[in-house]
């Protein structure tokens, strides 16, 4: 007989012990992305709120824009129409002045008894008048 004996297979090696660290440092991993994510999704939102609130105050700006110009026309429209009215006054203030400034001065020569001046603003208003 043959001398065999039996040879037991060693265990195999144990399994190297996870460090302690790598776990520590892998879970701390995973507390800072999970924070980065809500704190991404909250800086969304509050974006997305600012947005539509920031678009709000461009409409209402436009429509007080809008209703400023349209302010700013008719004032302009209004601003011709009184200038061409003032140059219409104007011209007939003229107009009568060519008459009341020598019929003024014709009441005045007569009040002072100033025959020299009297004779020819009563010709000058009657021309004018």
């Amino acid at each position: 007989m043959t001398d065999h004996t039996l040879s037991i297979p060693s265990p195999p090696p144990p399994p190297r012990p996870r460090s302690r660290a790598a776990v520590v440092l892998l879970g701390l991993l995973v507390v800072v992305l999970v924070g980065a994510s809500v704190l991404t999704i909250v800086l969304f939102v509050g974006a997305k709120e600012e947005h539509g609130l920031e678009v709000q105050r461009l409409d209402q700006t436009s429509r007080s824009l809008t209703a400023a110009e349209a302010r700013l026309e008719e004032t302009e429209s209004t601003n011709d129409t009184v200038t061409g009215r003032i140059a219409t006054l104007e011209a007939q203030n003229a107009e009568l002045h060519k008459c009341a400034d020598p019929a003024r001065d014709s009441i005045i020569a007569a009040r002072d008894d100033d025959d020299a001046a009297l004779g020819p603003a009563v010709d000058r208003a009657s021309d004018n008048c």
